[in-house]
């Protein structure tokens, strides 16, 4: 299994195969990435270093924690903008948000106040302590109302490791799956390593994204891109991130 892994050979040195990072936390003060605009045009500098062209921030809305509302995302996308056109960083820069499907969300969905990627894909997430017991209803009503719900990070939704039919259920339903970068390395655990390259082995994965959050993360995707160990799954599959997210 996974004998691409074994063969060495140089890493591919950029993520400029992928065009678009659309799943990221780089706006800032709005959640648990960057905390101010200095921290923002850190994260954009060095996400623009690895090859994006285009980077699209999520920010984490919570009903509960983060409660961004559409306005406070899009003001502070201007702001970032304005930042980096004073910085002379040259990248095209938009945001959507990251939705936890919890007992707000439904209401915002049947309001269609949500902040959508391009092709009106919806990036949903789930607890990581258990799945939600209405996803499939949730799903449901995305679909219905023209939304493509994109799932983040699926590997590290521990609950699901022994059940790979539940992620094939998934993608059966039209649920797009995207998995996190760092997943590749084993950053968030072994175990998360391994279902990642399996949901990618399967055919199960469309899209890739950073998740980054802060400079610790960029060091260790610098890491991936130079190591073939990692970014061996990056170069041999064709990705949905540069199609979907132009």
């Amino acid at each position: 299994m996974f004998e691409f892994l074994r063969r060495r050979k140089p890493g591919i040195g950029t993520l400029s195969v992928l065009g678009t990072d659309m799943h990221a936390h780089w706006l800032p003060g709005l959640d648990d990435g960057a905390p101010t605009v200095e921290d923002s045009l850190l994260l954009i500098r060095e996400l623009t270093a690895l090859g994006y062209q285009k980077l699209i921030a999520t920010p984490h809305v919570m009903a509960d924690l983060y409660r961004n509302s559409s306005a406070d995302i899009r003001e502070r996308l201007a702001i970032t903008r304005q930042a980096v056109a004073a910085a002379g960083i040259t990248v095209d820069l938009d945001a959507a948000a990251e939705y936890l499907i919890d007992e707000g969300f439904e209401a915002k969905v049947e309001r269609k106040d949500l902040l959508t990627l391009p092709g009106n894909h919806v990036l949903v997430e789930y607890s990581f302590v258990s799945a939600p017991p209405s996803s499939e209803g949730v799903f449901f009503k995305l679909q219905s109302a023209g939304y493509v719900p994109i799932l983040a990070h699926p590997e590290r939704y521990r609950y699901y490791h022994d059940d790979f039919a539940a992620y094939r259920r998934l993608v059966e339903r039209g649920v797009k799956l995207q998995v996190n970068l760092l997943s590749l390395t084993g950053y968030y655990g072994q175990s998360v390593k391994q279902v990642a390259l399996q949901l990618i082995e399967q055919g199960l994965v469309s899209i890739l994204g950073t998740d980054a959050h802060h400079p610790g993360h960029l060091e260790e995707l610098r890491k991936l891109v130079g190591n073939g160990k990692f970014s061996g799954p990056i170069a041999k599959h064709k990705w949905d991130n540069g199609m979907l997210f132009r």
